[in-house]
């Protein structure tokens, strides 16, 4: 598989949802697989453009590998809607597929949220209110809350009392949303966390194949497979740890580090280490915790980084077993 297509392939790949996106990697060969991750983490950010133009190519190529395209934009349009949802879904299909005439206010979908509210804070209030209305209700929520209170009032009230937007007003709206784009280059574009989401399509995939595919990318990029498994195993995750496998990691990990650990701890995190310890023990560590007084944050965070290397290292020896599908890595 070629850079350009690993990067188109792994932009797809963000696109959807975490479960979606894994069942997919199942299916491809580990060479490929590799290549994807990488190109995963390494995006920071999507533009409009960009996700048009990559579900635009994934439509050619569908097309052209089926009888004559027959039922691929009902594909296209049914993937884009799982994978994002019915406002974002439906609004890129229909620019792609063709369906619809393209429409400046469906790139807000796509901005950088702080640039949008920039844009339209010194709005008339109706147009304020047209435009939030056809934005996902999630991003027009955050919108509002930025506004100031009295224009938050009146955008409200003028949204629940839209009934049908007349066709002058929408291209006015349009041209509106036009003029202030091409005014400023510099909008910003919405950003992804690649390495986050890679780390969440890893959890998904289980532990046959997340395994292969991080002893994969430990050969190209060792640095970057460390991040990915500090992401995907997290201190919190240690409450889907077999009592079994508790039992034996606190063998491994000495009283004073256990008791700064704890400290930053979740209850549900320290109600499955003091389940697993005796009685005596959990009084003591107690104790310990209570006589330790305010820890820094950073000495409680190095103290749980630690624990996880242990957890991961006996993870990898197959002495514990994390999660619920895997045996090297949290599910």
């Amino acid at each position: 598989m070629s850079t350009d297509n690993s990067h188109q392939a792994a932009m797809l790949l963000l696109m959807m949802g975490e479960e979606q996106a894994a069942e997919v990697l199942r299916h491809i060969d580990s060479d490929s697989v590799e290549k994807i991750g990488m190109a995963m983490a390494a995006i920071r950010e999507v533009n409009h453009e960009q996700a048009e133009a990559v579900v635009s190519r994934f439509q050619e190529t569908m097309e052209s590998q089926t009888s004559l395209g027959v039922g691929v934009s009902g594909y296209v349009r049914q993937m884009l809607v799982s994978s994002l949802g019915a406002d974002r879904g439906k609004t890129l299909a229909d620019r792609v597929l063709g369906d619809d005439e393209p429409l400046e206010i469906d790139s807000l979908r796509w901005m950088d949220l702080d640039t949008v509210v920039h844009m339209l804070r010194d709005e008339h209030p109706q147009i304020v209110a047209i435009t939030l209305a056809h934005m996902p209700q999630d991003q027009a929520a955050f919108i509002i809350k930025q506004l100031p209170s009295a224009l938050q009032d009146d955008v409200v009230l003028r949204i629940a009392t839209l009934e049908k937007v007349p066709q002058a007003a929408m291209r006015e709206l349009q041209d509106i949303l036009h003029n202030k784009m091409q005014l400023s280059g510099n909008f910003k574009s919405k950003a992804i966390d690649g390495a986050t989401t890679a780390a969440g399509i890893m959890n998904s995939l289980g532990g046959e194949v997340g395994n292969r595919i991080i002893s994969s990318l430990e050969k190209t990029d060792g640095k970057l497979t460390e991040k990915l498994k500090d992401l995907m195993f997290v201190f919190a995750n240690l409450v889907q740890v077999t009592d079994k496998g508790m039992q034996l990691m606190l063998r491994e990990v000495s009283t004073d580090l256990l008791t700064v650990a704890l400290k930053g701890a979740d209850e549900k995190v320290r109600e499955k280490v003091f389940k697993n310890m005796s009685k005596r023990a959990g009084e003591m560590l107690l104790e310990d915790m209570e006589a330790r007084g305010p820890v820094k944050l950073s000495e409680v965070e190095t103290a749980q980084k630690e624990i996880l290397v242990i957890a991961r290292r006996l993870a990898e020896d197959g002495t514990i077993s994390l999660g619920n599908g895997g045996d090297d890595y949290v599910q």
